[in-house]
């Protein structure tokens, strides 16, 4: 049922604002404009929480500490629990990045660095490496293949995996896993299903569970990421066996949900853009700066985050109450024209300083290094494979998945490789 409607409160609807719509989740942005131009904080009548939208108001939330990332601060969130009656998923969430204190969270962020630190992303790069290597090596060389699922649906999971450690003959389970893990705190899924997504998880938990305490157990923790967890100290300062699984949890959910729509979204706005597609092939060094351009301008986001208001305030006069829940519409503000010029326009050249891309502030995005080598790594391999490459019939014949979750999921798109043409002209 509807809140009734509040003097002085700006209010919108499903006509101006509809995520789940199939024409919104085709063609989101003549919605966004709205948004950012008319309607930058509104509450929604129907979604029942407050949508904030635009690069500026946007950035300013995300910087106050007031609106907070921890789930158990929205009004309809389940109990709190001792800790003696919790189970896994509910202690790696009270330990974990999202839901500690600002001083907490600094002090979480600095114990982990070390497993973030070059020689550890070293070693996983060489493993993705590889890995991309086998992915383009199994699509082999046909006049046409779907980025979705010979790609996109194969490497986040995949690399996510060596990353922490888990057997090839395990991905499937993990990646189970990884889903489960990001549904379970989806404030916009109906509680049996969050539910469930939590008590799937837990085989998850008591897997990388039993592997830290195996490994604190070792002579040697081992210098691979779970290792440098279980190893990291400052001045006898350690990470509890919850903290590292709360780290790799936040790790699964920015490396392989997010990382998903990274490699159908950049290879999609790269072929239908053949000149700077052919640029980047000319000028490799623009490649960090394309994985931003193309996430950007892609904008795949349909419900990408929350916030959740832990006191009554009034922000951007607006009366926000405890417990209220925030979207945080943050892909608008990668396509704000107050902060970008002709903000739908792919250019890979553009200083994209103050992006908002992998977040701001306290919880930029803990998966950021993972995303971008990924992107990085697979684009490279793509260009050297297929450097004619484009989008079957020039849209790629491209599909979404209506139902996801939280992001307008591409789940076709169909490459033509141009093979032949390139085999008769060498």
């Amino acid at each position: 049922m509807s809140a009734s409607t509040e003097p002085g409160r700006v209010e919108i609807d499903a006509k101006i604002f509809n995520p789940y719509s199939k024409d919104f989740i085709r063609s989101p942005w003549a919605t966004w404009e709205t948004l950012i131009r008319d309607y930058p904080v509104a509450w929604h009548k129907e979604l029942q929480m407050w949508v904030v939208s635009g690069h500026e108001p946007l950035l300013d939330m995300m910087k106050d500490n007031r609106f907070s990332t921890n789930y158990k601060h929205w009004q309809y969130a389940p109990p709190a629990k001792p800790f003696e009656q919790q189970n896994h998923f509910e202690r790696a969430m009270d330990a974990g990045l999202f839901a500690v204190s600002p001083t907490e969270h600094l002090r979480l962020r600095k114990l982990t660095m070390p497993a973030f630190s070059k020689p550890v992303m070293g070693k996983i790069d060489a493993k993705i490496r590889d890995l991309i290597t086998t992915c383009f090596d199994e699509i082999g060389t046909p006049e046409q293949f779907d980025a979705f699922t010979m790609i996109a649906e194969k490497l986040p999971v995949r690399s996510i995996a060596r990353m922490v450690g888990v057997p090839t003959n395990m991905e499937s389970f993990f990646h189970d896993f990884a889903v489960n893990v990001v549904k379970a705190t989806r404030i916009n899924l109906p509680p049996k299903e969050r539910d469930k997504a939590m008590q799937d998880s837990l085989a998850g938990f008591r897997y990388f569970l039993d592997i830290i305490k195996e490994r604190r157990a070792a002579p040697h923790p081992g210098d691979d990421f779970i290792g440098s967890l279980v190893a990291a100290s400052d001045n006898g300062d350690r990470l509890t066996d919850y903290q590292i699984v709360s780290v790799i949890q936040a790790v699964i959910v920015a490396g392989s949900d997010t990382a998903t729509d990274l490699h159908t979204y950049a290879i999609k706005g790269l072929l239908s853009h053949p000149d700077q597609y052919a640029l980047l092939r000319e000028r490799p060094e623009l490649m960090e700066n394309a994985i931003i351009e193309l996430l950007r301008v892609g904008s795949f986001g349909k419900t990408p985050q929350f916030r959740f208001v832990s006191e009554d305030l009034e922000w951007r006069g607006q009366k926000f109450r405890k417990g209220e829940s925030v979207l945080i519409n943050i892909t608008t503000a990668w396509i704000d024209p107050a902060k970008w010029e002709s903000p739908h326009r792919l250019d890979i050249t553009r200083k994209l300083d103050g992006n908002l891309v992998f977040g701001a502030g306290a919880h930029f995005c803990i998966g950021t290094y993972l995303v971008r080598v990924q992107g990085g790594l697979m684009l490279q391999e793509l260009m050297r494979r297929f450097p004619q490459a484009g989008l079957l019939d020039g849209d790629g014949h491209v599909e979404y998945d209506y139902n996801h979750h939280n992001a307008r999921r591409i789940n076709r798109l169909i490459v033509k490789t141009n093979a032949v043409a390139q085999r008769r002209a060498a």
